[in-house]
């Protein structure tokens, strides 16, 4: 008999197949139909006979049937049912058994939720979650907005950072991963500059996509010098080799945080010093087994995933408690998996 988070590496595998097989619009069709439409009806029939408040009861028993870590808070008053999400035990038993099948097992609780529930006139105002077991949101009816603030994002006090009981993002684990952001039942962009798409692996296509080739770094300790024929190219190196040796004459398009060793410190002192023009974008392959790491802390931003494309493209596929691929042959995969030839300077 399966306990109740043992389901989810079968569910995750599941994702992944369906996706490979069929594609993004089958997985997502799984999510609102077989998950959404069925699996948790419990909860569009709570909405319908409670409203918020149903729903709040009924994902208080969830989360005690579950042993969720998290704080759900009904504001009836201000329309606002809010959950802060400490540890989530379905991603959290992703993570403690090395699971990484699917481009992002995450997505599916926003993938079977909206489609629920605005079957029944609920809406998701504002939802976070930074793929390492933590994440917030708000919902409300949608029958009651009242005034012309309504139309924007559902921001009444209780919404705001560190005012609700156990905010989430108060909490240092927060500066963990990289971070999905959805408003008003609708994927936000990835980042607030560059290519305009929710999906990591459509920003890093359009980001490289200026490259026409790229020099990967990939010896460890980095040359203190590269040809001059390469001076000016489109690099791709490890955050150890930009901090000791910057960018090697080359124009650093994209720093691979080392999973293995990461040099978070260097990366710090580096990383500034080019903030008058344009700075590398930062990577991670937050492989599930790895320590969590917090550069926001540091005053950096928060890498971008590179597994999610080296799984859609077949150059990655997860074997849990194996080895996992060195940082230099990541940057391979990815520049295989960004279809940009490359020049190796090992």
């Amino acid at each position: 008999m399966l306990g109740c988070q043992d389901f989810c590496g079968y569910y995750e595998w599941t994702f992944h197949y369906v996706r490979r097989r069929w594609g993004p619009q089958a997985v997502a069709r799984l999510w609102a139909e077989a998950i959404g439409g069925e699996s948790q009806r419990h909860y569009s029939e709570a909405a319908r006979e409670a409203g918020l408040a149903g729903l709040y009861r009924t994902w208080v028993k969830t989360g005690e049937d579950e042993s969720c870590d998290w704080t759900f808070t009904l504001d009836e008053a201000h329309n606002l049912l809010r959950w802060d999400m400490r540890q989530c035990p379905s991603k959290g038993f992703l993570l403690a058994h090395d699971l990484n099948a699917d481009e992002d097992y995450c997505d599916h609780c926003m993938g079977w939720m909206i489609p629920l529930l605005e079957q029944v006139g609920v809406e998701v105002c504002e939802h976070e979650h930074n793929h390492c077991g933590q994440c917030w949101g708000t919902m409300r009816q949608k029958d009651r907005l009242a005034s012309a603030d309504d139309a924007g994002v559902c921001k009444p006090p209780q919404a705001e950072p560190g005012s609700a009981e156990g905010d989430i993002r108060n909490d240092p684990r927060w500066n963990h991963g990289y971070i999905d952001r959805w408003e008003r039942n609708r994927k936000q962009p990835l980042l607030a500059s560059g290519a305009d798409t929710a999906d990591p692996c459509e920003w890093l296509i359009a980001f490289f996509g200026r490259a026409e080739r790229l020099v990967v770094v990939t010896e460890d300790p980095p040359p203190s010098q590269l040809p001059d024929t390469l001076r000016g190219k489109a690099g791709l190196m490890t955050d150890r080799t930009y901090a000791l040796r910057g960018d090697l004459g080359l124009e650093p398009l994209g720093v691979l945080v080392d999973h293995a060793a990461p040099d978070l410190d260097g990366l710090a002192r580096r990383f500034p010093a080019g903030s008058d023009g344009p700075r590398p974008l930062l990577l991670h392959a937050y492989f599930p087994g790895c320590a969590q790491l917090d550069l926001v802390s540091r005053g950096l931003p928060r890498p971008l995933p590179v597994l999610p494309l080296l799984i859609r493209t077949g150059k990655y596929t997860h074997q849990p408690g194996g080895p996992y691929p060195s940082a230099a042959a990541l940057l391979t995969m990815l520049a295989e998996a960004l279809d940009k030839p490359a020049i190796l300077a090992s």
